[in-house]
């Protein structure tokens, strides 16, 4: 059974939490480290600055990228076939230190540690121990790789170090294949190789490897590397001659090679850059060599910069992996969404999710990324789905997001001003104010509703799958309307802080009446049905053989406060009973098991898996905020808690999940022998609704237009104390509960009443708020 190590009786005695076999978090140092290079898949980080992504495990250099300024992709290596070779040139010894694709199990040791802003490897074989640490530049397209190679045996070895990458760079697929062409040099120096598309007219295209001494061989197709009938685990560069010739290009790389001799005892330390230009038509000749002081720069300024996001938020309770995940894990992986939202075209859906709970984190960039998606909204209140490249696809529930967004920015920060800045819309010389952008939202919802008063669904909402119910322009979306209506009521909100008072009443009249549709045509009597198809047949209602209970409208009908109180028991037993497994809650059950036109694609799936039955972790979280709002915050908390890959009922050997990242989704039982398996991790929107969750939900701390609310108990029977250190409206709190049987709270030691907590209150240095119970 997976678990985390028990913790001692101090917290403070507690250096580093286990994980079974596979490695340990770090608490100081804020790594995992793993002990064991043979995981259930390749276990990845992720390192990246604003333009420039790469995504190494402990097997390979990763997958890397740049997105250009209009939100393309220019990818640099897809494969994420990127690898050292080491070959002592007088015994013929070869390994990789990142045990792939030279594979040699018999090594001494072997660690992976995983930082916030590199990788590193240490492996001990052959006589040789060699440390690689891999990081990207701050701001640049490049990442470095620094290698230090320590002599173990008693006499001089000469090592060959190869470093090789496969390049993409592909710009063109013609009808009858690829149309890229490339050509490849180096510098005068040899320090620099180059290669680059010419179908590109624009020159970024251009891929480049760099070393700190001069490379004694290079070679820049895959087959002059591999040989004819080689490949990269049976290199014939490495394991018998360097080409001396070289081929034309049909399957870029970049490698090149270096010995190096090493006395007894001693070590030799070299670094390699692999980029993309900066510039378009960058002179790769000329451009200025990466020095070691460079990268040591780089990774200080990129440590710095997580350091200053994430300082403004910080739990201690007396639950270890709670912290753990929201202190680091949960902040870092919401950082990464939120700069990168799900790694390519950018989602207007999931950027403003991100852009709302990265408020928590950094308001001002919350604010960029709201502002950014405005462009994409049409004039009547549409939005795109997705862009660079542009998504038409008709999903309505868009604008809904640009809401609770901006609200949380609003919220937070108490800058009403924002709402007066004008953006355009999309494909239109027309433009509107912020405010204007929002009020458009919700008219464009209220004024396409069916026959039963709900938002129509053309095609899918949230759940981008469900494409059947309203494919012929009659299906309606109970969720969509349900976040329309919570929409409603944070519009009301926000005119009333504005003293826009005619806004104010027609949005509360529109909100009491979506209200009362919702619960007159979606409470079946057992639990809130999920959409009605074209044909006006229900979908999610007891009497359907399959899908007969969906989670989204259960968890939104709380969260948007249309169930009423009198409800919430039968609705929730329903969920624990039919929807709730060990890690999670499942999308719907039962699963589809034939394609079913009035369902759509998510009927096609796998049953159990993603969208049909499995545990999609992202409506898990709102299932868990959910049942916090409805005062269950300890279910809240174990809801949480099942999600995360340390769940001892789930562990990494069943699930395949890195430990140290939330996953888009488990399969559920349904799925036969995969039950519990992760299918990838780090992008998903669950990471900040995990993080809304733990501060909202569990720890009842909510940032409201009027203040901050600041619930007076623990979510946990037997927690005697906690703490949480935020910001609010640019200023530190810390909140201290003790349990002492009796009830007070005082703020900076003046007593004060339960009413929201105003920033005029807060001193613009530290703040302390006590609270017993």
């Amino acid at each position: 059974m997976s678990h985390l190590a028990e913790a001692p009786s101090s917290k403070t005695e507690r250096s580093k939490i286990q994980v079974d076999q596979w490695g340990h978090f770090n608490l100081s140092t804020n790594e995992f480290v793993m002990e064991t290079p043979f995981t259930p898949r390749p276990w990845k980080n992720i390192l990246w600055n604003q333009q420039y992504n790469t995504q190494p495990t402990q097997a390979s250099g990763g997958v890397s990228y740049k997105r250009d300024h209009d939100g393309s992709i220019i990818l640099l290596n897809w494969t994420g076939e990127k690898y050292f070779y080491l070959k002592n040139t007088q015994t013929g010894e070869v390994f990789s230190p990142s045990v792939a694709p030279i594979s040699n199990k018999s090594f001494e040791h072997f660690e992976y540690k995983i930082g916030l802003s590199y990788s590193l490897t240490k492996i001990r074989q052959c006589g040789l121990e060699v440390t690689v640490t891999q990081s990207t530049d701050h701001t640049r397209p490049r990442e470095y790789f620094e290698l230090e190679l320590k002599n173990l045996r008693a006499s001089e070895q000469t090592w060959r170090v190869v470093f090789f990458s496969d390049i993409d760079l592909a710009v063109g697929k013609g009808k009858f294949g690829s149309t890229d062409r490339f050509e490849a040099t180096h510098t005068a120096d040899k320090r620099r190789l180059i290669t680059r598309n010419l179908l590109d007219t624009k020159g970024d295209h251009v891929a480049y490897l760099e070393c700190s001494a001069p490379f004694q061989g290079w070679a820049f197709d895959k087959e002059c590397f591999t040989g004819t009938i080689g490949s990269i685990a049976r290199p014939d560069a490495v394991l018998e001659d360097w080409p001396s010739t070289q081929n034309s290009i049909e399957s870029p790389i970049l490698s090149g090679y270096l010995d190096y001799t090493i006395p007894s005892n001693e070590a030799c330390k070299t670094s390699f850059t692999l980029g993309l230009s900066d510039t378009s038509n960058q002179d790769m000749q000329t451009m200025p060599l990466t020095t070691a002081k460079d990268i040591k720069i780089s990774r200080k300024k990129q440590q710095a910069r997580f350091e200053s996001t994430y300082d403004s938020l910080e739990v201690s309770t007396p639950d270890d992996e709670f912290d753990l995940f929201v202190n680091t894990w949960i902040k870092h992986q919401l950082h990464y969404c939120a700069f990168w939202n799900r790694g390519w075209a950018k989602g207007f859906r999931d950027s403003n999710q991100d852009a709302w709970a990265f408020t928590l984190l950094k308001p001002e960039y919350s604010k960029k990324m709201i502002l950014d998606c405005l462009e994409y909204q049409y004039s009547d209140g549409r939005t795109v789905r997705k862009w660079a490249p542009i998504d038409r696809d008709a999903y309505n529930d868009g604008g809904t997001w640009l809401i609770f967004a901006t609200h949380a920015y609003l919220a937070e920060t108490g800058d009403l001003a924002a709402l007066d800045i004008e953006a355009a819309f999309f494909e239109s010389e027309e433009t509107g104010t912020l405010y204007e952008h929002l009020r458009r939202c919700v008219d464009y919802l209220w004024k396409t509703r069916g026959d039963r008063g709900l938002c129509l669904m053309p095609y899918g909402d949230w759940n981008d799958r469900l494409t059947g119910p309203g494919k012929d322009g009659k299906g309606q979306s109970v969720w969509t309307t349900m976040a329309m209506a919570e929409s409603l009521r944070k519009m009301e909100l926000i005119a009333k802080q504005c003293e826009y008072h005619d806004d104010e009443k027609e949005f509360a009249e529109k909100t009491r009446n979506i209200t009362a549709i919702l619960r007159k045509e979606a409470w079946n009597g057992e639990w809130y049905s999920r959409a009605f198809t074209d044909a006006g047949d229900p979908v999610g209602a007891p009497k359907c053989t399959e899908g007969s209970i969906y989670l989204l409208p259960q968890a939104w009908s709380i969260i948007a406060g249309i169930a009423t109180e009198d409800q919430y028991p039968k609705l929730i037993e329903a969920v624990e009973n039919k929807l709730q497994i060990v890690h999670g809650f499942r999308l719907l059950t039962p699963p589809y098991r034939a394609f079913n036109p009035s369902i759509g694609h998510l009927s096609a799936a796998q049953p159990g898996r993603l969208e049909n039955g499995g545990n999609y972790c992202h409506g898990s979280m709102f299932m868990t905020y959910a049942l916090s709002l409805a005062g269950q915050r300890g279910k809240a908390m174990n809801a949480l808690k099942s999600t995360f890959p340390t769940n001892p009922k789930n562990p990494p050997s069943v699930s395949r999940q890195e430990p140290y990242s939330l996953t888009n989704s488990y399969a559920s039982p349904e799925a036969g022998e995969t039950s519990g398996r992760s299918y990838f991790s780090w992008r998903t929107g669950a990471a900040g609704w995990a993080l809304r969750c733990s501060v909202e939900g569990v720890m009842g701390v909510v940032a409201t237009l009027e203040g901050l609310t600041v619930q007076g108990t623990l979510p946990v029977d037997n927690w005697e104390e906690a703490s949480l250190v935020r910001r609010f409206r640019g200023k530190k709190i810390r909140i201290e509960w003790n349990k002492t049987g009796f009830v007070s709270r005082s703020l900076n030691g003046t007593p004060i009443d339960d009413i929201p907590i105003d920033d005029t209150l807060l001193k613009e240095s530290e703040n302390l708020l006590q609270i017993t119970f």
